[in-house]
């Protein structure tokens, strides 16, 4: 099968490599799309970060290794064991395998596992046409989620958990730094909840995009005073909470500085730079400061959200060949001439549901 081999930074390879097969308790799909990642861009330009160069702990898998960890797929071939999912079902993958022993899995916090393996760093991944994951990762969709919305669900459970850590409800402000695809997760998120945001982004598209999604108030950095404004739009007050979504020094600066006293600042954004945190800026405002780690048991909530079509894609979601993933999808978001870039893995065939003819 055709696949997109990770061998070290700035090096993945499109090639062929043997179909994997469905051991028991897997489940083997049919990748229809996959989305990439910030995370992917990390990786493959500074690299290794996340895949490695020694045996898994929890999977064995190490570097070459398939990528893609935004996935949708049908599935083709079960394990023995697996009773309670059908051939031919369309399925959302939550990448993550966990040992389902320590602590953090038994509280429920698997997302905290010590031994987490990601698919697409950790296990082979969704840039190949066939791949092979544990049934606790499937999600099956409900009738009317296309299979491009189902390589959404896994970023959209990011922006939902970090919705969930702003503790905010109807009728609060959150500010949102960054319009990218998390920044724009939580926005659709947050205006399903009834809680108004404040959007920012240096980029004139993304912040096109964000107002076309029906964001009503999208600041330009480079053009205001963004503390000041956030504070002016609040009443002098400060938002309720903030989202870091953009992982820049002064876009946390903002962050921080704009949220109100015993409000909350939120990271989720992956940060190349240390930053510096002065302790008087959290001790004077009380401000609680805390990030995100993946998403939790968040996966059935969004579907159920995307089958009510609280997630419009039109105007920040597009699709790529499989071809085209490098200087068309990893570049161009390098570029920042993207917003949400899908790859369209079964070239076509995942518009339909399985069964559909041609």
């Amino acid at each position: 099968m055709r696949a997109a081999l990770y061998y070290g930074r700035q090096d993945l390879r499109l090639t062929s490599v043997p179909d994997p097969e469905a051991g028991p308790g897997d489940v083997k799909l049919r990748v229809l799309y996959n989305g990439i990642c910030g995370s992917d861009l990390l990786e493959y330009f500074d690299g290794p970060v996340t895949t490695r160069d020694t045996p898994h702990p929890l999977t064995g898998v190490q570097n070459p290794v398939i990528m893609g960890h935004e996935l949708c797929g049908e599935v083709v071939a079960l394990g023995a064991g697996i009773e309670d999912l059908a051939v031919g079902t369309l399925v959302a993958v939550e990448p993550v395998e966990t040992c389902g022993r320590c602590l953090h899995c038994g509280l429920g916090q698997y997302n905290h596992c010590p031994t987490l393996a990601i698919q697409g760093y950790n296990r082979a991944g969704g840039l190949a046409e066939y791949t092979v994951v544990k049934r606790r990762m499937t999600h099956p969709l409900p009738p009317g989620v296309s299979a491009l919305q189902g390589a959404l669900i896994e970023p959209l459970a990011i922006a939902w958990h970090t919705v969930n850590r702003c503790a905010v409800s109807a009728g609060q402000v959150v500010a949102i730094h960054g319009a990218g695809p998390i920044g724009a997760g939580a926005f659709l998120t947050l205006k399903r909840r009834g809680v108004e945001a404040i959007v920012v982004d240096p980029s004139p598209t993304r912040r096109a995009a964000l107002a076309g999604l029906g964001a009503r108030t999208v600041l330009d950095p480079n053009a205001c005073d963004v503390v000041a404004a956030i504070r002016d739009l609040t009443g002098g007050r400060g938002a309720d909470a903030s989202i870091d979504a953009a992982g820049g020094a002064k876009a946390f600066a903002a962050m921080l500085h704009g949220t109100r006293v015993d409000g909350t600042a939120v990271v989720v954004a992956i940060h190349h730079e240390p930053v510096v945190i002065p302790p008087f800026d959290l001790l004077m405002p009380e401000v609680r400061l805390t990030g995100v780690a993946l998403s939790v048991n968040a996966f059935p909530a969004v579907i159920a959200e995307m089958a009510r079509g609280s997630y419009p894609l039109a105007g920040w979601v597009e699709t790529i060949p499989f071809d085209g993933v490098i200087e068309q999808g990893i570049e161009r978001l390098r570029r920042q001439e993207g917003m949400k870039i899908v790859v369209d893995v079964a070239g076509g065939a995942g518009e339909r549901r399985p069964g559909e003819r041609a």
